[in-house]
Parts: C-alpha cells; sequence; structure tokens
C-alpha cells in the first residue's frame, strides 16, 4: 500500500476544495486560504503536491517564487483561454485544467502530481547515499582521532537533587547533557503528568519557534518514537526506505533544528524526547557518537522516570500524612526498634504530649502503659484491643488497639490506635447507676411479692396454732405447709444469691448427652406436683466433649427447660423437643424447641432482664443466669418465637472461650 501523498490546495472557492477533496483519494488534502497559511502549510507538510486556483490573487505570486522542482508537482485550474490559464500552460506545470473538471481528471491529476513527487524524494534519497558514502572515510578517520569525553556526566548526579522539583530537574538533566556531549543545541520535550501534549521543557541555544512546538500524543512523530524506540539521525534518513517516514523525521529534525533526536521510552510508553544540534567542533556525529548518546537517553529516561515516581509518591505522603493528622483518632506508630516515627494531633490532645517532644524518641516518652502495649506486640504477643486505663497526668480515660506493622511473619513495627473514652466512662458509670437503682427496685418489688406470700401463710398458721394446737390434723397441715413455704423463701434466696454472687467457672471435659441427662433432671426437680411432658432429645452421634463447666451448663439448660415446660402447661397435646448438634465444626448447639404460645412482643425486648417476668410466681432470674452461663463459656444465647412455639438455642464453643491453640497473634 502507498501512503497518502500531502497535497496543499490555495483557494477561496469551498465548492473547488469539494471537488479536489473527493477526487484526490490517494492524497491528503488541506486547504489554505491565503499565501501566508499556504507558507505554514508547507513548513508542516515538508515535500507535498501544489493545487492552485488560479483565480486566486496571490496564485500568480506563488508561481513566480516556485523553484522548478515544485513548480513539477504542482497543478493549477482556472478559466480557460483566460491570462493566468496560458501564463500557468507556460510555467511548466504538471497540469494545467479548467475549473470543471470532472473527478477522473482530477483524480489523474493529483495522481500525476504524486508520481512526480514520490520520484524526487527517490532521487534526493540516492543523492544523500551517495554523499554519505563520500563521507563515510572521513568520518571514520576523526572517530578514530579523538573520542568523546563523557566525564561530566557527573551532573547528572547533581540533577538527581532536584527530583522534588521536576522542572528544575529537567534544567539540570540539559545542562548535563550539554557539558558531556560537547552540542551547541539541546532541547527536552517531555510531558509532564496530566499534561496533555508533549512540550519543550528547557533547551540552550533553541530556535525561536521550538517553545511554541507542541505534539499530542497521538501525533505520528510521537507514536514512530513509541513504535521504534531508537534514535533518529539526519545523516542516516537516506537509510529508511519509505518515503512518507523520511518526510515525517525530516520535518521533525527541522522544527527543532536538530541533527539527533533521542526518544526517552518508559515502562508505559514514551516520556519524552531529547534533540541535539551540530557538535561544537563542527564534525559530523560517528557511530560512537550515535551509541553515547543512546546511553545517555537511558541514564535520562531513568532519572526522569524515577523523579516522575518520586513525585507520585510525594503527593500520596502528604495526602496520607494529612489525612492521618485530621482524623479524630490518636495515632502512635514506632518502628522495630521502639522509636516514636508518627505522633498525630489527635494523639497529642489525649495524651497531653507535643508530637516535637516525642518523634524519633524512645516509646517510653509516650507514658509507660502505651510503651508497655507497642513494646509486646513488637515482640510478637498477641494484638491488645479494647485496652483501657486512665493516665495520671491528665485523668482522661484512654482506649487502644494495639496491632503490628508487617507482613509474612516480618515485623517492621507497631502502631497504636487511641481513643478518649473519657466521656464514654461517665455515661456508662452514670448509666450503670441508674440500672442499679433499677436492679435493687425490681430485687425489692419481686422480693416483696415472692416473699409476702409465704410470710401471709405462716403468719397465718402461727396465729391459729394457739387454738388448735390440739387438733393433730391441724398440726400435720402447719408443718407441711409452713416446711414448704420456708424451702421456698431459701430457694428464693439461694437464686438471689446465685445471681449476685456466682460461682467461679471451673472447665473439664464433659459429653454433651450427659448434660442433657443432668439438665432433666434438674428440670425436673423445681415442677413438683406437675406432670412435665416427655422431653424428645436427639443428640448427633460422635459429637466430641466440651471443655466446659459441668454445673452451670446444666443450670443454664434447665433453665430453658423449664420455661418451655411453662410453656406448654395446659395446653392439649403439649410437645417439648431438645435437639443437640455440631455447628461451625468448632462449637455444639443444644436446641430446646416447645409448641406453646409464644413470647409476647412487649416481653422479647427484656427477656435476659432480672426480673423482667410475666409469671405469677418467680423472680425473672432464669433467662438472665442461663446467659451468663453461656457467655462464660464464649458462646450465644438465639431466640426464635412465634405463635407456634418458641426455639431457645445454646451455642457453646469447644474450648470453652479460650483461644485454641493453633490461634496465631495477629501481626
Amino acid at each position: 500500500m502507498i501512503a497518502p501523498v500531502p497535497c496543499l490546495l490555495l483557494t477561496t472557492d469551498a465548492g473547488l476544495a469539494r471537488r479536489v477533496a473527493a477526487g484526490a483519494a490517494g492524497a491528503e488534502v488541506r486547504t489554505a486560504g491565503a499565501r501566508p497559511e499556504l507558507e505554514r502549510g508547507r513548513e508542516l507538510a515538508g515535500p507535498a503536491v501544489l493545487v492552485l486556483d488560479l483565480r486566486h490573487p496571490d496564485a500568480d505570486a506563488v508561481l513566480a517564487e516556485a523553484p522548478p522542482e515544485v513548480r513539477a508537482v504542482t497543478a493549477a485550474f482556472g478559466l480557460p483561454d483566460s491570462e493566468p490559464f496560458v501564463a500557468a500552460r507556460q510555467a511548466g506545470l504538471v497540469a494545467v485544467e479548467p475549473l470543471d473538471a470532472g473527478p477522473a481528471l482530477v483524480r489523474a491529476t493529483v495522481d500525476r502530481a504524486a508520481s512526480v513527487l514520490r520520484l524526487q524524494e527517490e532521487v534526493r534519497g540516492l543523492q544523500a547515499r551517495l554523499a554519505d558514502a563520500s563521507r563515510q572515510p572521513a568520518v571514520e578517520a576523526a572517530e578514530r582521532d579523538a573520542a568523546p569525553d563523557l566525564s561530566p556526566l557527573c551532573q547528572f548526579a547533581r540533577a538527581a537533587r532536584h527530583f522534588h522539583d521536576a522542572p528544575r530537574l529537567i534544567e539540570r538533566i540539559v545542562e548535563g547533557i550539554a557539558d558531556a556531549t560537547g552540542v551547541g543545541r539541546v532541547g527536552l520535550f517531555a510531558r509532564l503528568r496530566d499534561a496533555p501534549d508533549y512540550r519543550l521543557h528547557a533547551g540552550l541555544r533553541c530556535l525561536d519557534g521550538t517553545a511554541g512546538l507542541a505534539f499530542a500524543p497521538a501525533d505520528p512523530f510521537v507514536r514512530w518514537l513509541e513504535r521504534h524506540a531508537h534514535l533518529v539521525c539526519r545523516e542516516r534518513l537516506p537509510h529508511i526506505a519509505d518515503p512518507v517516514e523520511r518526510g515525517l523525521l525530516q520535518r521533525a529534525l527541522d522544527a527543532a533544528g536538530a541533527e539527533v533526536i533521542v526518544p526517552l521510552p518508559d515502562r508505559h510508553g514514551l516520556l519524552g524526547w531529547i534533540f541535539f544540534g551540530h557538535r561544537a567542533t563542527g564534525l559530523p556525529f560517528t557511530p560512537r557518537d550515535l551509541s553515547d548518546l543512546a546511553i545517555v537517553g537511558e541514564h535520562v529516561a531513568t532519572l526522569f522516570e524515577n523523579a516522575l515516581l518520586y513525585e507520585e509518591i510525594a503527593v500520596q505522603k502528604t495526602l496520607a500524612e494529612n489525612l492521618l493528622e485530621t482524623i479524630p483518632v490518636g495515632i502512635v506508630a514506632v518502628s522495630g526498634d521502639g522509636a516514636v516515627r508518627w505522633f498525630n494531633r489527635a494523639a497529642e490532645a489525649i495524651l497531653g504530649r507535643r508530637a516535637a517532644e516525642i518523634v524519633n524518641r524512645p516509646v517510653e516518652e509516650a507514658g509507660s502503659r502505651l510503651a508497655d502495649l507497642l513494646r509486646r506486640a513488637l515482640l510478637g504477643e498477641p494484638a491488645a484491643r479494647g485496652v483501657h486505663w486512665t493516665d495520671p497526668a491528665t485523668r482522661r480515660t484512654i482506649a487502644a488497639d494495639v496491632h503490628c506493622v508487617g507482613r509474612d511473619g516480618a515485623r517492621l513495627g507497631a502502631m497504636a490506635l487511641l481513643a478518649d473514652v473519657t466521656r464514654e466512662r461517665l455515661l456508662r458509670e452514670k448509666q450503670e447507676e441508674v440500672e442499679r437503682h433499677a436492679f435493687w427496685t425490681d430485687l425489692a418489688a419481686a422480693m416483696s411479692h415472692e416473699v409476702r406470700n409465704p410470710l401471709v401463710a405462716i403468719s397465718t398458721f402461727a396465729q391459729l396454732l394457739p387454738e388448735r394446737y390440739t387438733d393433730a390434723e391441724f398440726r400435720k397441715q402447719f408443718h407441711e405447709i409452713v416446711t414448704g413455704e420456708v424451702k421456698r423463701l431459701n430457694a428464693i434466696i439461694a437464686q438471689i444469691n446465685d445471681f449476685a454472687h456466682p460461682p467461679a467457672t471451673a472447665f473439664s471435659a464433659v459429653a454433651p448427652s450427659h448434660l442433657v441427662e443432668e439438665a432433666k433432671v434438674r428440670a425436673g426437680r423445681r415442677l413438683p406436683g406437675e406432670s412435665a411432658p416427655r422431653v424428645e432429645h436427639q443428640v448427633e452421634a460422635g459429637l466430641p466433649a466440651l471443655q466446659a463447666d459441668e454445673h452451670a451448663l446444666a443450670e443454664a439448660l434447665a433453665h430453658v427447660l423449664v420455661n418451655a415446660y411453662e410453656a406448654v402447661h395446659g395446653r392439649p397435646a403439649p410437645h417439648v423437643a431438645l435437639h443437640v448438634r455440631l455447628v461451625g465444626g468448632d462449637s455444639v448447639a443444644f436446641a430446646v424447641s416447645d409448641n406453646g404460645p409464644g413470647i409476647a412482643e412487649a416481653v422479647r425486648d427484656r427477656l435476659f432482664s432480672p426480673f423482667g417476668t410475666t409469671k405469677p410466681r418467680g423472680l425473672g432470674l432464669g433467662l438472665p443466669l442461663a446467659r451468663r452461663a453461656v457467655v462464660d463459656h464464649g458462646g450465644r444465647v438465639d431466640v426464635v418465637s412465634s405463635t407456634r412455639g418458641t426455639t431457645v438455642t445454646l451455642t457453646i464453643p469447644l474450648h470453652g472461650g479460650r483461644r485454641s491453640d493453633g490461634e496465631a497473634p495477629d501481626c
């Protein structure tokens, strides 16, 4: 395929411009409305076919000043038999045709001029090769006689000090290159971050128009450098077979007044390029010179790419610092040797110390308690979460989460996240005080209700005892009732005592099936005189033993069973079921289901609150005691209730809430 030939049309007639553009299918037509615009187009396009509208006032001047090689690739359209038409035929143009020429004639005319232009370019290429061959012995002799001195490349080390300032860095690079290569003209085109074009950012003795040049990323010259990634030398242009590529590179060299262009590639594309003028000695560039310039380009590309990366990291670092300084959480970070590396404003306010007094000093300067937590993290101990203490200097209550910094087993340091929870502590203490008042109020109400009935019965029989002492039947009834009511009072006191002073949890291996049997026995004892429904229990086969407190869990399960019994009491076809199964591979679930009326919506929110009962008898401590036992084992209680019944599930970890041996510290 033959590449399109540039074609410049001088006319103000839009119709003629459309006909030429439509007819010249093998050419790239650019229309100029005036002579200055035509000259600028010729500078940019280089060698091109010229098409003139002979009616244009500048047509005669263009023809008069055109050299023979330009007239040989110039076509004209005008009014037949007019003076400009006749003069154009005598001027030696490739073709002079009437204005109303059809598309076929326009195409043939432009193709004829394009063929002549291609022949001219091939002849120029052959002439350049012959001249290059004749100069080659002199060039080789000059190369043998003198080698370039690149010792001034130490300027690059000085330029590297300006990583934080990309424009200054480019200026120092250009100065270093000029000193190193002994070239009179040097410039660097680059596309800095977020810039739309490649522009000249630094240069020495550049042409006046070079500073105004701009190359878009899609420019053919930029794409050529990206695709080939090797330097361009004016003396080597004749060796490029494609005349379009040769013309493209020729125009780029001419625009900058350069003899050599060296691209600066990076991992993602093209950073820019350096151009060099003539050597200060006037001698041509030798192959060794070009090799050295290519090496210079590699060094510059590496330096420039590192500078852009440094700039990006600096921006990210600034953003991170601003973020860490403005968040309300105190941050104290230490290195592996325990020196404080970060101490933000929130940490200053929480700990009452200034960052200037703490940073780069041992962490003990920030406080002994915080230092102990961070030192433990550096030693690889498990991460400390939710640690609270009161600072003796500021009297603030501080909450801290401490983490290791690093991955794959490497501990690069440690970080503490601090929060001032003084206000929360005061609110919590106030809430606890309110809850204590409510607790004692509820306890007093429950006690007065539960104790009054036994005392009334005892008082009544005590009053009747003197009168009916001789009645044997009365004495027997008195003994049974008073003894039962006293037992009931003792049970109430024991239940309150168990809630207020729970025994210490003692872990041992216990089989889930044994817990089920023990819970059924205990639940049956609490329902004297009542026919407890039969419990359908199913224990999954092969369950492992729990590390648990047998008494506490059996009591908890018994409380749940008693509630289930009472929920179905008096209902037709009462049903209570207990299913035990392994869940998640590390926990055992005890699910107690009944077909009672369900739990009322108003009661669900205070289901686990002490004294929150709706029964005519009882203190409402059964479920709170059960929940506390389950929580002490690291488990949880889930309740699902509807009008068709209720299911209470106690989920107990196999290891009784203790961390397994295989758990790694959070580092």
